[in-house]
Parts: C-alpha cells; structure tokens; sequence
C-alpha cells in the first residue's frame, strides 16, 4: 500500500480514536439498538471523531477517483486486456458484501466473484445469527 494511501485509514483511526475517548470520559454513550451501535453525547470529541470519520471517507474516494484518473481505468470503451502498443495489463476483478442486519447483499465485477461474495455474506449473517442466540 503506498503511503498516501494511508491517510483516510489514519483519518478512521483518529476518528474512532477520539469517539472511544468521548465514551471512556464520559462525554457521551454508546449503547446498542437491535444489532446497531449507538453513540450519543454533545463533548468535543465526539464531534472530532465523527468529523475525523467523515473526511476519512472523503480523503478515500477522492484518492480512488484520482489514482483511476491517472491510471487511465476510467476509459470504459476499451477492455482491460486489449494491448495498443502498450505491456498488456492483468484485468482485476473486485467485489464485497454489504451486512444489513443479517441480510447480506453482494456485488462484483463479474457473476463469480459476487457469487463468492454472496457465500461469505450467507456464512457471516449465519455466524452473526449463531452468535446472537448464543450469547
């Protein structure tokens, strides 16, 4: 991972950072509602956290946005294997899985890899569910 890569994952880390520390001296609380946590108060440092946190994922789409730009992978007429006089670069193929509650959602770049991403939600809901009931 490059090192400005590094920024919105230290920007998450301050930010979660500051939010423990808002709770620890009670500034604010945590609780948990169904399966969602909860966090509320009004210090200074709760505010810090969710700021840290939100310009976290700003910092992280705008890298996203300008390392595609300079790579040139937004050019979507032309497949990631085609060669024009250039080294023939490896097409990438990417996915995830979105938790809502227990209800797993999942997308990719190609049906094999959502399809991979969807057992690894159904094996996480069911752990989560497990999880529940047991404890």
């Amino acid at each position: 991972m490059r090192l400005r890569m590094l920024l919105p994952v230290a920007l998450f880390a301050a930010g979660i950072c500051a939010i423990i520390a808002s709770v620890a001296s009670g500034e604010s609380e945590a609780s948990l509602v169904l399966i969602f946590p909860v966090i509320s108060g009004s210090g200074p440092l709760l505010l810090l956290g969710i700021v840290l946190i939100f310009l976290s994922f700003l910092a992280g789409f705008a890298m996203m946005v300008t390392a595609a730009n300079r790579v040139g992978a937004l050019d979507l007429g032309e497949d990631a294997t085609e060669t024009h006089g250039e080294a023939p670069r490896k097409k990438t193929s990417y996915g995830g899985v979105v938790l809502i509650g227990p209800v797993p959602v999942a997308f990719g770049s190609d049906v094999k890899i959502a399809r991979i991403m969807l057992v690894i939600g159904v094996i996480l809901a069911v752990a989560f569910i497990v999880a529940l009931l047991l404890l």
